[in-house]
């Protein structure tokens, strides 16, 4: 009996309102499920950009917010070195997001198009395309490397983010640098060598490269502070205990020194993780995110 009941019941429904009547009915609330969801889901899109100022290809791809409008604008989180990146901290973002955890946001994986970043040759490529990219000066005078950061960064303002604001409803007085490694050394770079002309209100800088060019970065924010120029900026930094004391030395030496600036302006954090320096890159941008934009 208890095996028909099922059955039985399915009958008796069908009798009533009868099938006709009651598909309608089901496909309805399947699609009332489905928008509901999409709703409250993030969603990705990807486009491709040449560069005249640096003559490499770019891969973008961008996490929109849940509920992502056109009548509203949002605040831009741009994240180099993307095609390592982007996968996780996309993923958390869009968990985040969703949980109402983290303000809405749009987020851009910068990466390079046609390499195969999970490759050894794509690895290779990445790593000699990218120093060029988010180096200056060059690392010393012997270096074939000539540090082209100065065309990396007219690739961001009159290529890419003009590309990113055309497509999206951004704001542009809420934009975001995060980066790690030499993309953390890059990011303080443009915080200090552009303070009066920002591209970027906040920057995360995991586990920067604080000794590139005998400590380039730290002679230039001496420079910055003898001249009395203002750094309006938020700045989020990190560095792994793990790391070599190299790294660890050089990120103490600009701690300190920004410390006894006693700056009012410029607003900044200095965290260390237990990690080595591969996995400070995740959890440097999941702290930078909650940070800057959690609830």
């Amino acid at each position: 009996m208890t095996s028909e009941f099922p059955s039985k019941q399915l009958f008796t429904i069908e009798t009533q309102f009868g099938l006709k009547h009651l598909f309608p009915i089901v496909c309805g609330l399947l699609l009332l499920v489905s928008c509901q969801d999409t709703e409250f889901q993030a969603t990705e899109e990807v486009f491709a950009l040449r560069s005249l100022h640096t003559g490499r290809d770019y891969e973008m791809t961008v996490l929109l917010p849940p509920g992502y409008s056109t009548t509203q604008t949002y605040p831009t989180v741009y994240l180099l070195d993307g095609y390592w990146h982007y996968p996780g901290v996309a993923a958390f973002a869009r968990r985040q997001m969703e949980k109402s955890n983290l303000e809405p946001l749009i987020l851009v994986g910068v990466g390079y198009a046609g390499i195969k970043a999970n490759t050894l040759s794509g690895v290779d490529s990445i790593f000699r395309v990218r120093v060029f990219d988010l180096t200056y000066p060059t690392e010393d005078d012997s270096s074939s490397i000539p540090g082209t950061a100065f065309d990396f960064r007219r690739f961001l303002k009159d290529e890419l983010i003009p590309e990113v604001e055309n497509r999206y409803a951004t704001s542009a007085a809420d934009r975001t640098l995060m980066g790690h490694s030499l993309g953390g050394y890059f990011a303080i770079w443009e915080m200090l060598t552009f303070a009066e002309q920002p591209l970027f209100r906040n920057f995360a800088a995991g586990s920067p490269a604080l000794f590139w060019a005998e400590g380039f970065l730290l002679d230039r924010e001496a420079e910055v502070f003898n001249a009395g120029t203002p750094l309006p900026f938020r700045l989020h930094t990190t560095m792994g205990s793990l790391e070599s004391v190299m790294w660890n030395t050089w990120f103490d030496e600009f701690e300190a020194r920004l410390q006894s600036r006693n700056r009012t302006d410029l607003d900044v954090t200095f965290v260390r993780l237990p990690q080595g320096h591969t996995a400070t890159a995740e959890t440097s941008f999941e702290d930078g995110l909650q940070h800057f934009f959690g609830r």
